[in-house]
């Protein structure tokens, strides 16, 4: 059976880089480059989800924010979002099937999988997806439409079992 929870989101930061050369700063204070388009990077509590062409999410009370935007200095900017987004954990053998209710992408495709992202719509909500292993996906909601987002999730994930 496929399990859904929400969770609060945690630190959470956007990293909007304005041009390339904020790139090698950034890479050297996170420790690893900026992952590429539609994958993450980082160790657990740390994470850099790239989101869209120019944004990364990084996830996790691991950062140092100050450093971070120290790095950046006139590149790009800094944000904190987290208070504005929950965690919805998906788990078991199951969870791309019930992502895919309400859905516009591929959750089912094999070649999303674990360390893969993708910034997409679901029942008209922006969302991030972040595959953290073969059997679970954790999923960035919006704070205001997360609780009825989940309770769909979870009247799917019933009926799959």
């Amino acid at each position: 059976m496929t399990e859904v929870t929400l969770d609060e989101a945690g630190p959470i930061h956007a990293l909007e880089l304005w041009d390339a050369a904020g790139g090698d700063a950034i890479a050297a204070a996170l420790g690893h480059a900026l992952p590429a388009a539609g994958r993450s990077a980082g160790i657990e509590g740390r994470q850099v989800l790239r989101q869209q062409p120019l944004v990364w999410l990084l996830d996790g009370a691991g950062f140092d924010p100050a450093a971070i935007a120290l790095a950046l200095g006139p590149h790009g900017a800094l944000t904190a979002i987290g208070g504005g987004l929950m965690r919805a954990r998906l788990s078991g053998p199951g969870w791309r099937a019930v992502l895919m209710h309400d859905g516009v992408f591929d959750a089912e495709q094999a070649a999303f999988g674990p360390g893969c992202t993708a910034a997409t719509i679901i029942a008209h909500v922006a969302v991030t997806l972040h595959v953290i292993a073969e059997g679970q996906c954790e999923v960035l909601v919006p704070a205001s439409y997360a609780e009825p987002l989940v309770a769909g999730w979870r009247r799917v994930a019933a009926g799959l079992a």
